[in-house]
């Protein structure tokens, strides 16, 4: 629930049970009535008495005194709305980042010399907010335009340390080992990404896409089995759930039909890339490509001669995905299956699927 709606079912309550609401409150309630009308001068007004409240918390008076700053700006008082802004800013607090964070957007906006050295002080000031990060990408491109990929990097090395042990030190290092890669410097990218996954394991956020990107790179260094060795590693992180939900990230299924295909087509196993694909259907039992990865494993196990396999593979593939377009194709090629009752799927097989 966010701060605004809990003010407002706070103040329905009050009313609904006999209870005066507060100045803060009635004043609040007004800006909130104005700002959805669009009418954003008479909003930062509201706004701006209600955090003048003298009763009121200091954090809502300071909540309040933003959306004022932020109304002014609507408004088109981009001046007063921006030197509002500043204030929060400057005061410290909870909205500070947001506040000053804000304050440089609207400097990008004309384009001011000064948003670059604003927008390092921000990220050095206030590493571990939400704010870091566009920041940090806004930054980021500034670099780009002046000087390339290579000012890029040099950026990134460059404030490392001044992020080291706050929560923008694995985003920091992930995106020199993108830099890494985009200078065509695979390698030592490759190595970067590595890294990264060593020194931030799950469940840290850029764990899996650090792998996913060192596997990438193997490829193309033509390393396949140390591609299919980080999506491994990435995989043995994963986490069952006995309750509502699941830990598998999104990395997580392309890791596991990465790693068939791989030995499918990189390696020339195919006898571990239909094991591959086997294990895929049982790790991730709610992916909508469970009928495909049985249908892959079936062609695998004809290809090696065992057609009795091929057929089961086919006869697990009913069952798992009744409703999908590969039914009718497992019927032709194993006689022996039955059609699931009332199945959706398609009468006849595209000639598409058995080339």
């Amino acid at each position: 629930m966010t701060l605004r709606l809990a003010r407002a079912l706070g103040l329905v309550f009050l009313i609904g049970c006999g209870g005066a609401p507060s100045s803060y409150e009635v004043r609040f309630a007004a800006g909130q009535r104005a700002q959805a009308a669009g009418r954003h001068a008479e909003a930062a007004e509201a706004y701006d008495e209600a955090a003048r409240a003298p009763s009121a918390p200091k954090r809502d008076r300071q909540y309040a005194a933003y959306l004022s700053a932020m109304e002014l700006v609507s408004s088109g008082d981009v001046a007063h709305g921006a030197a509002r802004l500043d204030a929060i800013a400057k005061a410290g607090g909870e909205l500070a980042p947001q506040a000053r964070y804000d304050v440089i957007l609207l400097h990008m906006r004309t384009h001011d010399p000064e948003v670059p050295a604003e927008l390092d002080d921000l990220l050095r000031r206030w590493p571990n907010h939400g704010v870091a990060y566009p920041a940090l990408q806004a930054r980021l491109r500034l670099a780009r335009d002046g000087g390339g990929e290579a000012a890029v990097l040099d950026y990134l090395r460059a404030l490392a340390p001044a992020v080291a042990k706050t929560d923008s030190e694995d985003r920091v290092a992930y995106d020199i080992a993108e830099s890494l890669a985009a200078l065509g410097r695979t390698q030592e990218a490759r190595d970067a990404f590595a890294l990264v996954a060593t020194r931030y394991p799950y469940p840290k956020p850029y764990f899996d896409d650090a792998l996913w990107r060192a596997s990438q790179l193997d490829e193309a260094l033509g390393k396949p089995d140390a591609a299919v060795a980080d999506l491994e590693r990435m995989l043995s992180a994963l986490e069952s759930s006995t309750l509502p939900g699941t830990y598998i990230r999104p990395r997580f299924p392309d890791a596991g039909w990465r790693i068939a295909t791989l030995y499918r087509d990189k390696v020339g196993e195919k006898k571990k890339a239909a094991e591959a694909f086997d294990r895929y259907v049982d790790m991730f039992p709610d992916d909508v490509r469970r009928g495909e990865a049985l249908w892959q494993r079936a062609k695998l196990l004809r290809e090696l001669g065992d057609q009795d396999a091929a057929c089961g593979s086919l006869s697990r593939l009913l069952r798992v995905a009744p409703d999908s377009r590969y039914v009718p194709c497992a019927i032709d090629r194993c006689p022996t299956l039955t059609r699931p009752e009332n199945s959706p799927a398609p009468k006849t097989c595209r000639a598409y699927i058995t080339r």
